[in-house]
């Protein structure tokens, strides 16, 4: 097993009256149990992530955990004026159904009553993922793929006001501008600071609940030696060999 290049993540519809108050979307972040989702549904191959970035893509640093505590969501949720409880729909695809299922019975427990509404690839990127249209739904159960694990072909496009794979409808002028520079950002060291900044920014706004990065299985021959899995999904077998 090898970590994948695939980020899964909630988002959560910031243009509309539920979580534009960053107390509601603090009390959805704690209110998913990643680790029992990991272990359970996903059978332990996957890794929690608090940011957008895979822990083998560039840039990538250790951030402040959202531990799963229910009764600080519907603490959280009592403070943003809603004592009972919301209600509220996650749009998700037919083919992660069953684990947005499982998502949403955590949500429900922790105050979110949710429902899953199953569509169709197509109709729910044109909800979702139109450039500079308005959201409409409350909650995207998704994911975006990053192969060459650089953050400017995931980080920009999820993140970045009103660009492609924005689906949160998220929108903070600073992180634009640290987007950009870091895109032309030559030296090394200092565009993985950059990089390690903006993930800092966006554990605070949290436009998204982040979630994990499954695990790549192979079978591989025990006559096989000098090859190993690589976490950006390439098969490199310069240096492998058959015995």
């Amino acid at each position: 097993t090898v970590n994948g290049t695939r980020s899964f993540f909630i988002a959560m519809n910031m243009q509309g009256e539920i979580f534009d108050d960053p107390k509601v979307r603090q009390a959805a972040a704690h209110a998913v149990d990643k680790n029992l989702i990991i272990d359970k549904i996903l059978e332990g191959n996957a890794v929690r992530i608090e940011g957008i970035l895979s822990p083998d893509a560039f840039g990538a640093s250790k951030l402040p955990a959202y531990e799963y505590d229910p009764e600080k969501s519907k603490a959280l949720l009592a403070e943003a004026g809603y004592p009972d409880g919301v209600d509220v729909t996650m749009d998700v695809q037919g083919s992660y159904k069953e684990t947005a299922e499982a998502v949403a019975s955590l949500l429900t427990k922790a105050g979110f009553r949710t429902k899953i509404a199953v569509g169709e690839g197509a109709q729910l990127s044109a909800k979702w993922r139109t450039k500079g249209e308005p959201k409409s739904g409350d909650m995207f159960f998704t994911s975006w793929g990053n192969g060459s694990l650089d953050p400017h072909g995931i980080f920009t496009p999820t993140h970045r006001t009103n660009d492609r794979g924005n689906s949160a409808g998220y929108s903070n002028p600073e992180l634009d501008a640290l987007l950009d520079a870091a895109a032309i950002e030559l030296d090394t060291d200092n565009r993985a600071a950059m990089y390690s900044e903006a993930e800092a920014i966006i554990n605070a706004d949290l436009p998204y609940v982040y979630l994990w990065v499954p695990q790549d299985i192979y079978g591989v021959s025990k006559r096989l030696s000098g090859w190993k899995p690589s976490a950006d999904s390439r098969i490199n077998l310069h240096d492998a060999c058959v015995e």
